[in-house]
C-alpha cells in the first residue's frame, strides 16, 4: 500500500473536534483526519479511543470489529487492540506488539483527536511541540449554546478558509446574515504573528419577515461581523452584532466558533458552535429558540458549502493581482497556515 501523502499531516499535532460524543456508541466508527484513516471506539467502561483503521496482521478494517471490555477486536483473526495501541495476538500472547493509537478527549459534547509525535531532537531545549497540549478554549461572552453543526466541504483546507474569512460573498450567497452593499463595507485588518483579526461593518441585507419577528433586528440595521482566526488548531471565532438606525446596539447577537478540520487533500470538515442570547424564557429558549437559531445558522453554512462545491478549480494558489480589496487577509492566512499544517516539523 502507498504511504499517506496528504499535505496536512502536520495538522495531526493539533486537537480537532471530529464527531459528537453521542455518535459513538457500541459500534466502531471509521473516520479520516489529515489523510489518516482511523477507527474510534468506546470501551465497555465508556472511554473513547482511536487507533489506525487497518489491522497490521492481514489488512482488515478494524471498523468491522467489535468491542470486548477495553479492547477493539478484529473480526478477521481475533487480534485485539487497547486504547494505547497495545496488541494481543491469540497465537503469540507473549509478543509485545504495538499499533498506532491517537490521543482522544471528550469535551463540549464532542470527541477531539490528535496524534502525538515523539521528538527526535537531541537538544532538550529545542522548541518541540507540546506532547500533551490543552484543548482549545474560547470565551462565550455570556451567551448560551444554541447548538453544534457539522458540515463536510468538498474543498481543500485553504479554499474553505478563504471562503469563511472574507465577506464580499455574503451579499450574493447568503440569505440571512450578510451585507446588502459590498462597496459600503467598512473593513479593517489587524495582523498578529499567529492570528489575523478582521473588523467589518456595513448595511445588513433585508431579513426574512419571520426572522424579524423572532429577534429585535429590523431593516436598516448595520451589521458588524468581526472575527479572529488562529492556527493552532485552525479556528475562527466570529462576533456578529447589529446596530439600529439610532445607534443603539441590538440585544440579539451571535458568536460562532468554527473549527476547520482537514479530512484529506480535497475535503474539509467544519465543526461549528453557535451561541446567542436567550431570546425566550426558560425552557422555551432551549426547546424552540435555540434549535431555530442553530437551523438558520446551519442553513447559511449550507449555502457556503454549496458555493465551494461549485468551484471549477481546486488549486490552492492565490494570484495577488486578481484579489480584491477585501481579500488581503487570504494571503496573510496562508502565511500562518503553512507552518501549522503544511510544513513538516523540524527533526
Amino acid at each position: 500500500m502507498s504511504a499517506n501523502t496528504c499535505r496536512y499531516r502536520p495538522g495531526l499535532r493539533h486537537w480537532h473536534p471530529l464527531l459528537a460524543s453521542r455518535a459513538l456508541g457500541r459500534k466502531p466508527i471509521a473516520r479520516t483526519l489529515a489523510g489518516e484513516r482511523l477507527v474510534l471506539f468506546r470501551t465497555a467502561g465508556g472511554r473513547a479511543a482511536a487507533v489506525a483503521e487497518t489491522c497490521p496482521h492481514r489488512r482488515m478494517s478494524l471498523a468491522a470489529g467489535r468491542v470486548r471490555g477495553d479492547q477493539l477486536v478484529c473480526t478477521y483473526h481475533g487480534w485485539s487492540f487497547d486504547p494505547e495501541g497495545a496488541i494481543r495476538c491469540p497465537l503469540m500472547p507473549s509478543q509485545a506488539l504495538r499499533h498506532q493509537a491517537y490521543q482522544v478527549r471528550e469535551a463540549h459534547g464532542l470527541i477531539w483527536i490528535r496524534k502525538s509525535e515523539p521528538s527526535t531532537s537531541p537538544d532538550p531545549a529545542s522548541q518541540a511541540p507540546d506532547p500533551n497540549p490543552p484543548l482549545p478554549s474560547w470565551d462565550t461572552g455570556g451567551l448560551a449554546l444554541a447548538g453544534v453543526a457539522f458540515h463536510t466541504v468538498p474543498a481543500p483546507l485553504e479554499l474553505t478558509l478563504d471562503n469563511f474569512t472574507e465577506v464580499e460573498h455574503t451579499s450574493t450567497i447568503h440569505q440571512v446574515f450578510g451585507f446588502s452593499e459590498p462597496q459600503a463595507i467598512e473593513h479593517r485588518l489587524e495582523l498578529e504573528p499567529a492570528a489575523t483579526r478582521v473588523w467589518n461593518n456595513g448595511p445588513q441585507k433585508a431579513f426574512p419577515p419571520l426572522f424579524n419577528g423572532f429577534i429585535d433586528n429590523r431593516p436598516g440595521d448595520t451589521f458588524a461581523n468581526d472575527w479572529i482566526t488562529t492556527f493552532d488548531p485552525l479556528l475562527t471565532v466570529y462576533d456578529q452584532t447589529w446596530t439600529g438606525p439610532s445607534g443603539r446596539l441590538r440585544r440579539f447577537r451571535l458568536k460562532v466558533v468554527m473549527f476547520f478540520v482537514p479530512i484529506d487533500d480535497t475535503t474539509t470538515q467544519l465543526t461549528t458552535f453557535v451561541y446567542s442570547p436567550k431570546v425566550l424564557p426558560g425552557r422555551l429558549h432551549r426547546w424552540l429558540a435555540a434549535p431555530i437559531i442553530k437551523a438558520v445558522t446551519a442553513h447559511e453554512l449550507n449555502l457556503d458549502v454549496w458555493a465551494l462545491a461549485q468551484l471549477a478549480d481546486l488549486d490552492t494558489e492565490l494570484t495577488p493581482r486578481m484579489l480584491g480589496p477585501l481579500d488581503r487577509v487570504l494571503l496573510e492566512n496562508r502565511r500562518r497556515l503553512k507552518p501549522a499544517y503544511l510544513a513538516e516539523p523540524e527533526r
